[in-house]
């Protein structure tokens, strides 16, 4: 079961009738039928069209009626509210919390007009957009009271919120990620928010950026925003030929540079061109254009890249693999030539700040490009894969002698890093955004399988503590936890034996949802690349995977073992 924060949620529904194109969100199974019905002044990808309440409706109607009501957002949600009275129609908040359910719910009937609702959660999305899948049967109960208005049933007391089936959320809602800071402002951040997809959806990805970064990143600590506290939305978003424009208040501009002026249309630019009609962005002030230019790639790294290749040690070589070729990073001869000598079985690689980490039976040994030699970090014996960050940190664990110590490359100092509640000292894996914002590890806890997601809060760069993870219980009580690797800059790849030799490969996007991607025989490594595409495993024998369409493809090559490359 995932655990991100329980939102205490209420009310929503399913339901309806289909028509538009369909919309990008959580993969499901199931097909949805396109039409041509269209509205004006609506541009939601996909609509729903829900009963209004019929004459002489019992109160179980009444409920029921409202709840598939929740599937038709058009008019800001006006169907739903004609099964609510006046009063309850004014003061009811849809978008206030989502309940997300595979099943039907269950209803109870009270003898003072009471209704008792329990619906069988699978997912919830909270006010701001925060999404929290549940792997584990969970129930939650909502409770209606009704009164009659002219001799029919409504009703007068209501949750907040609404109740969508999942196929009704994946056609409803968008996925859109955030743009924030790392606490330098040198990378950018995505913050993963699940939105309705209607007219709104501009203003929305706004107003939620402005008011900052999800409460788990640390907002100031972990995670910044370029844009004042106090600045807000003072128009709707208008879209014009592709181009956005942005009306902001004047706090956005009151005592800002032009640096921090680049970096608000940088927030702005990431977050609405996620948005399909969307391709740039025009940032106004109280209705006054704002000629703020992007910032360079040199101030601000977007999209940390590197090579698409594994990087691979195979014979005594490091070398990124192209079919049954080894070409050694550029630079790296001292490198190769230490590797030769320690024989490590494990190892991290930064190309972009040339630094390289590697485990060997004696410990974790670290060096820059140009070192002659490695410098021994860490002794203790038990040592994981070791992680390396982009700040030329070096993250160590043992599971024999736990402790997460860190230590930057050429200085030679070592200190611990306390890790929060929640998380085993006895973790098996772990490894860094290359934002540098934010740590994953992999654990076997008392309900199985792991997975934390943790920010890190710095200062100039030099890591000083761990904020509450996020929490994710993967499904098999017993299960045992294997290895882990970013793919790309929100989404983490998980290796789970479930004890009979198969390893399935999982796949969590942070703030989304957790998804199998097949099995491998005795997998025991994975890495990350750019993308999905680029990941790649090893099995026990040495040999390469890569993802092909819906299979895992061998390759005929075998190697000692993958380096990450951070």
């Amino acid at each position: 079961m995932t655990r991100l924060r329980r939102f205490l949620l209420s009310v929503t529904a399913f339901a309806g009738l289909v028509s538009l194109a369909a919309c990008a969100s959580i993969p499901t199974s199931g097909s949805v039928e396109q039409g041509s019905i269209e509205e004006e002044q609506e541009s939601q990808g996909l609509r729903y069209y829900p009963s209004e309440p019929s004459e002489g409706a019992s109160r179980e109607e009444i409920v029921q009626g409202f709840i598939d009501a929740g599937t038709g957002m058009q008019n800001n949600f006006a169907t739903a509210r004609q099964y609510l009275t006046d009063e309850a129609a004014d003061s009811w908040k849809p978008a206030e919390q989502v309940l997300i359910t595979s099943g039907q719910v269950s209803m109870r009937t009270d003898s003072d007009n009471a209704i008792t609702v329990t619906v069988p959660v699978t997912g919830t999305v909270d006010a701001h957009g925060n999404y929290e899948e549940v792997l584990s049967s969970s129930n939650e109960t909502l409770d209606f009271q009704l009164s009659q208005v002219s001799g029919e049933w409504r009703i007068s007391d209501v949750p907040d919120g609404i109740v969508l089936l999942r196929q009704s959320f994946t056609d409803l809602f968008q996925a859109t990620s955030l743009t924030f800071f790392d606490s330098e402002q040198q990378y950018t951040v995505p913050d993963l928010r699940w939105f309705p997809n209607t007219d709104a959806l501009a203003d929305r990805v706004v107003e939620e950026l402005l008011r900052g970064p999800s409460d788990w990143l640390y907002p100031g600590e972990a995670v910044t925003s370029a844009f004042p506290g106090s600045t807000t939305l003072i128009s709707s978003v208008n879209v014009v030929e592709g181009q956005a424009i942005v009306n902001l208040s004047g706090d956005a501009s009151a005592a800002a540079s032009a640096s921090d002026l680049s970096l608000m249309r940088l927030q702005l630019e990431r977050s609405l061109t996620a948005i399909d009609e969307i391709t740039s962005v025009e940032l106004r002030v109280n209705g006054a254009r704002i000629d703020a230019s992007l910032p360079s790639g040199d101030t601000v790294t977007t999209s940390p890249q590197v090579n698409s290749l594994p990087l691979v040690f195979q014979d005594g070589s490091l070398g990124y693999l192209n079919s049954d070729t080894l070409s050694p990073p550029a630079g790296a001869e001292n490198v190769n030539a230490v590797a030769g000598e320690i024989d490590p079985i494990r190892g991290a690689l930064s190309a972009s700040r040339q630094t390289v980490t590697m485990l060997t039976e004696d410990g974790t040994y670290a060096m820059r490009y140009d070192d002659t030699e490695a410098t021994l970090i860490d002794s203790r014996g038990g040592q994981v894969e070791p992680a390396l960050d982009n700040w030329d940190w070096v993250w160590t664990q043992s599971t024999t002698q736990t402790g997460l110590y860190v230590s930057k490359i050429g200085e030679g100092s070592i200190f611990e890093i306390p890790l929060p509640e929640g998380v085993a000292p006895d973790f098996i894996s772990h490894q860094i955004s290359r934002d540098g914002t934010r740590l994953a590890v992999l654990f076997e806890g008392d309900e199985g399988v792991t997975l934390a997601v943790m920010p890190i809060i710095r200062d100039g760069g030099e890591p000083m503590a761990l904020g509450d993870p996020i929490l994710v219980e993967m499904p098999g009580t017993d299960d045992v936890a294997n290895d882990l690797a970013w793919v790309d800059s929100s989404s983490i790849a998980m290796l789970v034996d479930d004890g009979d030799g198969t390893t399935e490969v999982r796949l969590y996007r942070v703030g989304g949802e957790l998804t199998s991607l097949g099995s491998i025989p005795n997998a025991i490594q994975v890495a990350g690349s750019n993308s999905l595409a680029g990941m790649r495993i090893v099995d026990r024998q040495g040999i390469v995977y890569s993802p092909r369409g819906t299979r895992w493809q061998a390759s005929e090559t075998v190697v000692n073992f993958l380096f990450a490359q951070e």
